[in-house]
């Protein structure tokens, strides 16, 4: 196993590629995709149909005609109503008090009721009534001094609420309504019969509004795709990590001073070839592990269980994702057979890491122009991407939803072997082990 230590120590002398293109892209990839999963787990809280709660204004009610039992009587029929429906605040009666109580969020509405109000409705009341009967004009009802907080609306619909209180009560006096003692307007009895009434029958003075409940959107389903989206972001990293440093590991061994001396080793080349292709499975192997972890570590953060999204699934998309690390290597390993320089081996890598990314339809919301879906379908990034896709799609269990683009994921890894086979067969046929005249000092050792 001295060639397989020796690989996996050009690996490790070769480490920056890995925290470069695995370590450093991979976490950018999971930063996206924690994005989408706290976007699904958002969606899939929000896709429960509750109970509506209205919001409740905070309203301050100052009563400043409680000397008069009328208008006492007035104050606490509207406490009562508005109750109902808002949060009623206590604010001491003072303007400095109160404009605080407006300015700074403490009430949505301020009501008051000035001195004398209780006299003025009953006189309006008397002559609304007698105006009835001879067919007069009515006149107006005197109004309470209401201030609304600039801050939400919610003050002006309270005050809407206000004015239905005592169009309410109105009606209950004037009609008799709710009456248990003296039909008389002036008593203050009758008035706090009709509060009582306006208080019973406060649902029927409302404004009717329908409410449709939408139906629950699939949020289980948002997971899923969430999670495949988070899978599919590993094609750039495991593609450009594993063609540069499987392509540096085969590469450091067919140089031709090096390769003579292999040929000149009486270890067979068979076992050359299978401790070398080892090594290159064991950094694909150490990629692969790596961002499983990754991708749980993702989950766990954005409090979504594995077990939630079902372990088949789970487990099915990690070994696809194994496939396509394979293949990955597979594309090193036929890049290094054209000897290429370092320089190329990085440009090569991430140039076609980005190609499959983009043309994968991980890294796009939604289904990707006609002719980046052609370019796609000559990498292997976009049969992966719609493997993992197909399995976690709530709709479709089948294997042969999976299972052709998983087949044809293995295809490209066994087509990059096979032209990395073949360059190497045609390289090493005319290799001889003759030295050349000169040779460069760097290479010795």
């Amino acid at each position: 196993m001295n060639t397989c230590k020796t690989a996996l120590r050009v690996i490790w002398a070769h480490k920056f590629y890995l925290l470069l293109y695995l370590v450093g892209m991979s976490l950018i990839m999971i930063v996206v995709g924690s994005a989408n999963m706290q976007a699904a787990v958002r969606a899939n809280a929000s896709s429960s149909v509750g109970r509506f709660e209205p919001a409740r204004a905070k309203v301050v009610v100052i009563n400043r005609d409680c000397g008069n039992q009328v208008g006492c009587e007035l104050g606490q029929g509207l406490k009562k109503y508005l109750g109902k429906s808002a949060h009623l605040e206590t604010v001491e009666d003072k303007p400095q008090a109160l404009q605080d109580a407006n300015v700074s969020g403490k009430s949505d509405l301020t009501v008051i009721i000035p001195k004398g109000y209780g006299q003025r409705f009953l006189v309006a009341l008397e002559d609304t009534a007698a105006q009835a009967h001879s067919g007069g004009k009515t006149s107006d009802f005197p109004k309470v001094e209401t201030a609304a907080s600039y801050n939400s609306s919610r003050g002006s619909l309270a005050q809407l609420q206000v004015d239905s209180y005592f169009d309410a009560l109105r009606t209950a006096l004037l009609m008799g309504l709710g009456q248990n003692g003296s039909m008389d307007l002036h008593s203050s009895t009758a008035v706090k019969d009709a509060a009582a009434y306006a208080v019973a029958h406060y649902s029927g003075n409302q404004p009717h509004v329908g409410i449709h409940a939408s139906p629950k959107t699939d949020g289980h389903g948002a997971l899923l795709k969430g999670f495949a989206t988070t899978v599919g972001l590993a094609a750039f990293p495991l593609m450009t990590a594993l063609t540069v440093c499987v392509a540096t590991l085969f590469g450091a061994f067919i140089s031709p001073d090096r390769h003579r001396r292999l040929l000149a080793s009486p270890m067979r080349s068979t076992s050359l070839n299978g401790q070398e292709l080892t090594a290159a499975l064991i950094v694909a192997g150490f990629s692969w592990a790596y961002y499983v972890a990754l991708v749980a570590f993702g989950m766990a953060a954005s409090g979504v269980s594995l077990a939630s999204l079902g372990w088949e699934r789970v487990l099915l998309s990690f070994f696809v994702m194994m496939i396509f690390a394979v293949s990955a290597a597979s594309f090193g390993f036929m890049l290094s057979q054209f000897n290429p320089s370092s320089s190329l081996i990085n440009s090569v890598g991430v140039t076609f890491g980005l190609v499959v990314m983009f043309t994968s339809g991980s890294s796009s919301g939604g289904p990707l122009p006609p002719v980046m879906q052609t370019i796609g379908k000559f990498t292997p990034g976009w049969w992966y991407n719609t493997a993992v896709q197909s399995i976690m799609d709530s709709s479709t269990t089948g294997l042969a939803s999976w299972g052709l683009p998983l087949t044809v994921v293995v295809l490209f890894a066994l087509a990059y072997a096979c032209v990395g086979l073949m360059v190497s067969r045609l390289t090493r046929t005319r290799a001889t082990l003759v030295a050349p005249v000169s040779s460069d000092p760097s290479m010795i050792g």
